[in-house]
């Protein structure tokens, strides 16, 4: 992981996409941290500080966020850049679509949206599958209802079957 992030840096610098920490407040309004990222609010987009907790490495963050932009493709992420301390931490930086004016799924939403997306639902909570694919922690706090009654998938764990 030492030499990816080492790479990743020099990328990060050589292409113009390396955020100084100190210049990441500059993102948007600090918003809700979890396990894996912190979040900064702006206008129209989330941008998300992935600290590399759950995925491990930048090569299986981007995996996974390949695989959820091929079944949550509203809520896609895109690369914004890298983050860090010069020749120490790479953070990689994700934007998503910020999804306004939008409250917690109820579980019922969540169950019925998943089976609609071809999953069936497993015995653990917030947890599908299907041929492809195992997605989880599908719970209320990682799911959004917009006021049109839309769902999106904002935050989710995943991997090929």
């Amino acid at each position: 992981m030492e030499s990816e992030q080492r790479i990743a840096e020099q990328f990060a610098k050589a292409t113009g996409c390396w955020i100084p920490m100190e210049k990441v407040i500059d993102l948007g309004e600090p918003g809700p941290s979890g396990n894996e990222n912190d979040t900064y609010v702006a206008k129209d987009s989330i941008f998300k500080v992935n600290n590399l907790f759950n995925s491990g490495s930048i090569i299986r963050l981007l995996r996974k966020i390949w695989m959820h932009n091929q079944i949550f493709p509203e809520t896609s992420y895109s690369f914004y850049g890298f983050t860090g301390f010069d020749g120490r931490t790479v953070l990689p930086v994700i934007r998503q679509p910020r999804v306004a004016n939008s409250r917690p799924a109820t579980t019922i939403m969540i169950d019925t949206y998943m089976i609609a997306l071809g999953f069936e639902k497993s015995s653990k909570e917030g947890h599908y599958t299907n041929n492809t694919y195992e997605v989880w922690d599908i719970v209320p706090r990682n799911v959004l209802v917009d006021e049109d009654g839309d769902l999106y998938v904002v935050d989710a764990e995943i991997k090929i079957i």
